[in-house]
């Protein structure tokens, strides 16, 4: 027996139960006897792939329920790949169970995000501007030159009213 007849003797295995004509025990007991004849007639155990796909053979019905709620109808489920994939999909990551609370409300540490160049050149200029008007307007307010200010001549004690430069 070589690899080529095995995987055509468990591929019959699979249309034989795929067909309902083997139950569980008697698939173990054909997979035992084949797995035995495999390595009498070369001397090593069947390949990885061989034992996997007779794994399969023997967890047929549980690898072939599409129920959506096996998981929880079943005492000790387990699912297949394309299931385990879907299941991944569905899941969200442990990071938004520690960020969120149950409002759905993000409870993380705020991180401030870095300015792009534009948006520093654009705060860059408005904070010159703004700093040219708030120095004029200190020059005045010192020089004395701002609406409602008024200057005495201690001297003189004339009163002079400002109303703007």
């Amino acid at each position: 027996m070589d690899k080529a007849l095995l995987h055509e003797t468990i591929t019959e295995l699979y249309k034989r139960t795929k067909a309902g004509e083997l139950s569980r025990l008697e698939r173990i007991e054909e997979i035992t006897a084949l797995s035995d004849a495999y390595y009498d007639s070369v001397g090593e155990h069947p390949d990885t792939f061989a034992l996997e796909r007779m794994a399969n053979l023997v967890l047929y019905e549980e690898l072939s329920d599409r129920h959506p709620d096996k998981m929880t109808r079943e005492d000790y489920p387990f699912m297949s790949e394309s299931q385990l994939d879907e299941r991944y999909k569905k899941e969200a990551s442990d990071k938004f169970a520690e960020e969120y609370d149950q409002t759905g409300r993000n409870r993380a540490e705020p991180k401030r995000r870095s300015l792009s160049t534009y948006e520093s050149i654009f705060v860059d200029a408005r904070a010159k501007s703004l700093n040219k008007q708030r120095r004029k307007r200190y020059n005045d307010f010192i020089n004395g030159r701002t609406d409602g200010q008024f200057t005495v001549n201690i001297a003189t004690g004339e009163r002079v009213e400002h109303t703007g430069a």
